[in-house]
């Protein structure tokens, strides 16, 4: 079936990548809105919730110390996992049995998050040593088409279930599929090919890329992004949902959609990232991605519809380029020592994650329900936030300046030599 262990190793990371997406997606997006409101959450513990597999990141700065637990690195990167999805599958019974509270969700996201987080350090570590650096570009385009593609299936199910039967049965439907994600990815993983560790891995320090004036830039610039992001992120479907009355079957179509359509521009950035370099799609992804932010601060309930579904258009074409760009960016900014520099930046995406969390979840609470006039004109209080994010995005656009890497202007000389340009297989 596998010419050799290296394509083997491609097909599993590929694959299992497909699974755990389909996990990390039931406790995000439209779907952690109703496992929320279904617990009962209010909007602090909504953003919790949400930022706690991103914020928990930062415990990779132990990861060294975490390493001489175990002989090897499959064993360290088996015993995290399990650790970490076993517990998602008891969703499916505090749901089965009514024993519905919201700490209990809490709980079992902190325990996913809290070991995930070495997963996750374990993970990139060993996959910048499996993937070739020339495979990269192609390699993961072609990854984030297929779990692209295991989106599509997720929001089609779980859309469906949460729109014709609302309650207990579609929150069934829903942990049923988390914990069948969770065990999948762990088979999965027990069949990886995993190196074993390297004598800088035992014993790294983040005082080698903090002391790196390029990466320490890059670290300001994803640090300060992923505070952006996780201020704000769980309150769009939420506001949709809650102060808008939007459907779960349009959620999910727009979901759907998103994912149908990044599949086509992970296929179009597989060729151009090759010429133009990941800072430049990087930067091209936030710029599109900050601009669909405006869709909910102009979004009323007589265009919901429409400017959710316009919002999926431009979070595919935005997001697609940052998801196949950044992960790349971090290996080619990070020396050899790849586990310190890998750390280093879990840290700082953990830390103002965190922040941002915890600063949006206080606010929302503070702002939902409330309006705000403007010249006269009325604003739910949760738009506010948005406007907040909008500016802070375009704000990480120029720190992203200041990081060094290869990029090439871009270049149209006519559509029809530029799909030449794109498709043609010579650099």
């Amino acid at each position: 079936m596998f010419r050799d262990s290296y394509d083997k190793n491609k097909f599993l990371i590929t694959v299992e990548g497909m699974s755990a997406n389909m996990l990390s997606l039931g406790i995000q997006g439209f779907a952690l809105t109703a496992l929320a409101l279904y617990f009962k959450c209010e909007p602090f513990w909504i953003s919790v919730i949400t930022t706690l597999p991103l914020g928990l990141q930062l415990l990779q700065i132990f990861l060294g110390t975490y390493y001489k637990f175990f002989k090897t690195k499959k064993r360290a990167l088996l015993f995290s996992a399990a650790a970490a999805r076993i517990p998602m599958c008891f969703l499916f019974f505090i749901v089965l049995f009514d024993k519905i509270d919201y700490r209990l969700l809490v709980g079992i996201v902190f325990i996913y998050s809290f070991f995930s987080a070495f997963v996750s350090g374990i993970w990139t570590s060993s996959v910048g040593d499996i993937i070739k650096k020339e495979d990269r570009g192609t390699f993961f385009s072609r990854r984030f088409t297929l779990i692209s593609m295991s989106t599509v299936v997720f929001s089609y199910i779980v859309s469906k279930a949460l729109n014709y039967t609302p309650g207990k049965t579609s929150i069934l439907v829903l942990t049923f599929i988390i914990a069948i994600a969770a065990i999948t990815t762990l088979i999965l993983l027990y069949f990886h090919e995993i190196p074993n560790f390297k004598e800088s891995q035992i014993s790294f320090s983040i005082k080698k890329p903090l002391k790196d004036s390029n990466f320490f830039n890059f670290l300001m610039f994803i640090a300060m992004w992923n505070f952006s992001i996780e201020f704000t992120k769980p309150y769009f479907y939420y506001f949709a949902v809650v102060d808008l009355n939007a459907s779960y079957n349009i959620l999910g179509l727009s979901s759907s959609l998103t994912a149908i359509l990044s599949i086509i521009a992970f296929f179009i950035y597989g060729k151009l990232v090759q010429r133009i370099g990941y800072k430049k799609l990087l930067s091209f992804g936030i710029g599109v991605s900050s601009y669909v932010v405006i869709f909910y601060f102009l979004m009323t309930k007589e265009t919901v519809n429409s400017l959710i579904m316009l919002d999926a258009i431009g979070s595919a074409v935005g997001w697609s380029a940052i998801n196949l760009s950044l992960f790349s960016l971090l290996l080619e900014l990070s020396s050899p020592d790849r586990d310190s520099y890998t750390a280093a930046y879990s840290l700082s995406v953990g830390v103002l994650g965190l922040t941002g969390a915890f600063l949006g979840g206080y606010l929302a609470n503070f702002l939902h329900g409330k309006t705000i006039l403007i010249f006269g004109d009325s604003y739910a209080g949760l738009k506010l936030m948005f406007f907040i994010s909008l500016f802070l995005r375009f704000y990480c656009m120029l720190l992203l300046t200041k990081v060094r890497a290869y990029q090439k202007s871009l270049y149209y000389p006519g559509l029809y030599p530029s799909i030449i340009y794109l498709l043609r297989n010579r650099r």
